[in-house]
């Protein structure tokens, strides 16, 4: 809170106290280890949301959300992180012992778990585990000898464009499993180190003509991992509204993620049970205050179609530099926008969006296509 906050709730005539004087400010040792334990606990929530697995701890995290018997034992955590991020390492058959150097060590995971679970208070463990946490050897080798289940989760990575157009759009990327998050992100990424783009984030808006060649090679690595991705849009004129650009998107958000998931479901693409996050760009025009609102909305509505079966967990705004998939999901809605608006003369724009939407065959002039594992979709209201 500012100093003006603080007066405005003190009431008038308030006098503002220097902060090293107020019991409990930042200046005190211990609020500071709160407010530290508080931004790496909002960085860690980001980091997930964002499809950035950068961090050995952002790594454990997502053991953690998506294998739940992960909580409980140390050795599923261990295995199901080899098996995710140390494939070229870990045999379940039989790990050779020069690839034991190689692995992440089990302590190290372990910290990495415990500061997770006891001080963020996040992926925590059953009560009864919590309590004999040291007494877990039958519990540990029945995780060894079974195959711990993931969560069943659907990702979507969404952005906005066309607020000052005829039509405004949300674009957005669907991820099917929690893998396929890790796997495209990482093949985004590696595929940028050693291009045009290893220092420059992917932005329609931003792109130049000099841009085409490697915008080709980038939408070939989308192709070659894009398996468990859907892309969706949605549209509506502008001239047809009669509520502000700010309720507009939000609602436009509210009825992609509706009416995608309708699809998915019907089209046999995603089963149920499936939890499902949304990740925004926090640059966009929606507030915690809307993003609250489409929460319980969305929440209602999933409710009301499938009760307990088709889970809201969360809708987070991040910065999309270290989202390679809020990245793409700004490719994909400039690309359309670029086609439904443009009205001027065709430049090198035109080129780049016409091959982000051949390439990934977004299909604009229906509204709906048959689903099939390359399936996209557009809404238009």
């Amino acid at each position: 809170m500012s100093t003006s906050d603080e007066l405005l709730a003190l009431g008038e005539g308030a006098v503002a106290v220097p902060a090293e004087n107020v019991p409990g400010s930042v200046e005190d040792p211990a609020e500071k280890k709160v407010q530290r334990l508080r931004k790496e606990k909002c960085d860690l929530i980001d980091s997930l949301a964002s499809g950035d697995f950068s961090t050995q701890r952002a790594r454990v995290a997502y053991i953690l959300n998506m294998f739940p018997a992960a909580r409980n034992s140390d050795v599923t955590l261990a295995l199901k992180y080899w098996e995710e991020f140390q494939p070229a390492f870990f045999n379940p058959h039989g790990i050779k012992p020069e690839h034991l150097f190689e692995l992440e060590h089990v302590p190290l995971l372990v910290r990495a778990r415990a500061k997770i679970q006891n001080e963020f208070e996040l992926f925590q463990a059953d009560v009864k585990v919590r309590r004999r946490r040291r007494g877990l050897e039958g519990e540990m080798r029945d995780a060894v000898l079974e195959d711990a289940a993931p969560r069943q989760t659907l990702q979507v990575f969404a952005d906005e464009t066309g607020k000052t157009e005829a039509h405004v759009i949300v674009g957005a990327v669907w991820v099917l499993n929690g893998r396929a998050v890790f796997d495209v992100s990482q093949a985004i990424n590696t595929w940028k180190t050693g291009s045009t783009f290893a220092k420059r984030e992917m932005h329609f808006a931003r792109f130049g003509k000099g841009d085409i060649a490697a915008i080709a090679d980038y939408l070939d690595v989308i192709n070659a991992n894009r398996e468990f991705l859907s892309f969706k849009l949605i549209a509506v004129r502008r001239d047809n509204l009669k509520r502000s650009i700010e309720d507009t998107v939000q609602r436009l958000h509210e009825f992609m993620l509706l009416k995608g998931l309708e699809h998915e479901v019907h089209s046999g693409r995603v089963g149920l049970p499936r939890y499902v996050t949304v990740t925004l760009d926090e640059e966009q025009s929606l507030d915690q205050i809307a993003i609250e609102g489409m929460k319980q909305r969305i929440h209602d509505g999933l409710q009301n179609r499938h009760g307990n079966e088709l889970i809201l967990e969360s809708i987070i705004a991040v910065s999309s530099k270290n989202s390679a998939l809020v990245q793409l999901a700004d490719v994909v809605a400039g690309s359309v926008n670029r086609r439904l608006n443009f009205a001027g003369t065709r430049n090198h724009k035109d080129e780049i969006a016409d091959l982000v939407i051949e390439r990934l065959s977004i299909e604009l002039d229906s509204d709906e296509r048959d689903a099939d594992l390359d399936a996209t979709v557009m809404f238009r209201i």
